[in-house]
């Protein structure tokens, strides 16, 4: 049973993660489907993910850890995607080549500034000790 903040933003990964791979196990278009409805209109899912991304980040950073930990952590993640998306990389990088990679680059510019400050925030962390 969780009993602190790290404990509860964990179960709540694993629980989701089990009812995904389960559905995908058991009926894989379901979860299609289910993808789907979350993603037909990006602007609002961007935003749900957003706001729950500062709700955890802030929950994090109460519990104690600090931005360069959670950095690191988010490397470990980084680091465990790329396998999964590596089979993919073919077909993603032809999709790339027919896209104008300066408008999807203008479109991503707050994705793109929340990293920037994210990773500017771990700099000054680790410089300025």
């Amino acid at each position: 049973m969780p009993t602190g903040t790290i404990e509860l933003l964990a179960a709540v990964l694993i629980l989701l993660s089990v009812v995904k791979l389960t559905v995908l196990s058991l009926n894989a278009p379901a979860w299609v489907a289910v993808a789907k409805v979350m993603y037909a209109k990006p602007a609002v899912t961007a935003g749900v993910s957003y706001a729950l991304a500062g709700l955890v980040l802030a929950m994090l950073l109460q519990s104690g850890l600090t931005i360069v930990q959670i950095l690191a952590v988010c490397l470990f993640v980084v680091l465990l995607i790329v396998p999964g998306m590596a089979p993919y990389a073919p077909a993603l990088f032809r999709w790339f080549e027919g896209q104008d990679l300066h408008r999807i680059l203008r479109d991503q510019w707050f994705y793109t500034l929340v990293w920037v400050l994210l990773l500017g925030w771990g700099a000054c962390a680790l410089l300025f000790r």
